[in-house]
């Protein structure tokens, strides 16, 4: 069993946030996780499987 890796994290809205080196999902997560503490991103923000991309949502609110 290989483990998914990936290359680029993007936001919904088209920008790259993330095209540095292949990572995989739990590296990916961590990332995201370290950009929501330091304000980078929105509290709620979480990642999303597209083909070969993670792509950023954003939770919805109310």
């Amino acid at each position: 069993m290989t483990t998914a890796t990936f290359r680029i994290i993007r936001h919904a809205d088209g920008p790259v946030f993330f095209d540095d080196r292949t990572i995989t999902l739990a590296e990916a997560q961590i990332i995201i996780n370290d950009a929501i503490a330091r304000g980078d991103l929105e509290v709620g923000s979480f990642l999303r499987i597209d083909d070969e991309e993670l792509v950023i949502e954003h939770e919805v609110a109310g």
